[in-house]
């Protein structure tokens, strides 16, 4: 057994040393030939080291046929220990060779991963980088249209105003007519204010209009009565649940406008279901110095998930119909923000959509004393 390990030793190291062999010369071009250099022929030349000592044994031992047998086996078997010793020291430094030439492959591909990865973040920030472009470019061309559009509204807007107004003063006497000017009178003043708020919006900046503190649930009750026809048009309930709250630092018409476009898009969301039916919520006020918040929440299918994190983006719609430009729920937020205000969506309990709105409340004042920030009651 040691015999036959001598000899696959020997053979171990010498395929290692072939192999380094012809790494190391390029011209070889078999193992026969890498076995002529000169570090091979070396290492078959120390086979002979065991010569110089059988021949001593030889001479200073009886001159006999089994001792001479012996020591020429001894001789054989040693004769291939430095080939083993070198072979496998060349065995490990293979070893060596391969485990750090491992590592360096694996930070290559460490590196060719962290290279992959700041590439696809660029990739992303790049695309994102248009997309923000392309939409600002697209919000810059709507305000510019919008403004020369607000333009040429307000001014026969204005004109049929102040006709509302000489009417009103001249059919005094007709009270039913006067009623219905009045209404008149109330929408196209609206129409005014929300056309220059829709403007502000647009353009991202807070006019310098000074306005008074709004009652949330007159402006709930204001847009219930102007939905009310549209809604019960498409069949669909529409159940206002008020509460006492504070009045809140943002102008009545952009709650209005907020909550009637809340509204319509609730009514379209219900197109064709049995029992379809709105709430538009006033929670009450519990906390001093917390908002003030407001809920409208609907049984329809609810908004989709694949764009429910871009609901309050511009030209995001559900609809696939080309009225829609999906700028509604982006004009809400747009112009809740210019008041410290915010709108978010959530999934109604036994299914349909949920938009809460929260508005910051006004500062107490002599119309709205001090019990509304500190839990007490007027007498």
């Amino acid at each position: 057994m040691e015999i036959a390990w001598g000899i696959g030793g020997v053979s171990l190291g010498l395929d290692t040393l072939n192999l380094t062999a012809m790494q190391a010369v390029p011209e070889a071009k078999s193992g026969r030939q890498g076995m002529k250099q000169p570090g091979n022929l070396a290492i078959w030349v120390s086979g002979a080291w065991p010569l110089p000592l059988l021949a001593v044994v030889c001479w200073l031992l009886p001159a006999s046929t089994s001792v001479r047998v012996v020591a020429a086996i001894l001789a054989i078997l040693l004769a291939p220990f430095p080939a083993l010793l070198y072979g496998r020291h060349r065995h490990r430094e293979q070893l060596a060779r391969e485990a750090a030439t491992r590592e360096e492959i694996a930070q290559v591909r460490l590196q060719l991963d962290t290279v992959r990865y700041r590439t696809s973040r660029l990739r992303e920030e790049l695309q994102a980088a248009d997309r923000q472009a392309r939409l600002s470019h697209q919000l810059t061309l709507l305000g510019q249209f919008t403004a020369g559009f607000m333009h040429e509204f307000n001014n026969p807007l204005a004109i049929v105003a102040g006709r509302l107004e000489v009417l009103l003063d001249e059919r005094k006497d007709d009270p039913e007519l006067c009623a219905d000017l009045a209404e008149m009178l109330k929408e196209s003043r609206y129409m005014s204010n929300i056309a220059s708020t829709l403007l502000q919006a647009l353009r991202r900046e807070r006019g310098g209009t000074v306005y008074e503190p709004s009652v949330p649930l007159t402006a709930l009750e204001e847009a219930q009565k102007t939905q009310q026809h549209m809604a019960a048009s498409h069949g669909v309930r529409l159940i206002l649940e008020g509460a006492e709250t504070p009045r809140v630092d943002v102008p009545e018409h952009v709650v209005g406008e907020v909550v009637r476009g809340l509204l319509s898009n609730a009514v379209d969301a219900l197109e064709g279901r049995a029992d379809a039916t709105i709430w538009l919520c006033l929670e009450p006020y519990r906390t001093a110095g917390a908002k003030v918040v407001i809920r409208v929440e609907d049984n329809g299918p609810g908004a989709p998930e694949s764009i429910r994190e871009h609901l309050f983006e511009p030209f995001v719609s559900q609809s696939t119909g080309r009225e829609r430009l999906g700028l509604g729920l982006f004009l809400a937020a747009s112009l809740l923000d210019m008041y410290d205000g915010r709108i978010r969506y959530e999934t109604r309990e036994g299914g349909g959509a949920s938009f809460v709105v929260e508005l910051p409340p006004a500062r107490f004042t002599r119309g709205q004393p001090y019990h509304w920030f500190a839990g007490g009651t007027t007498e």
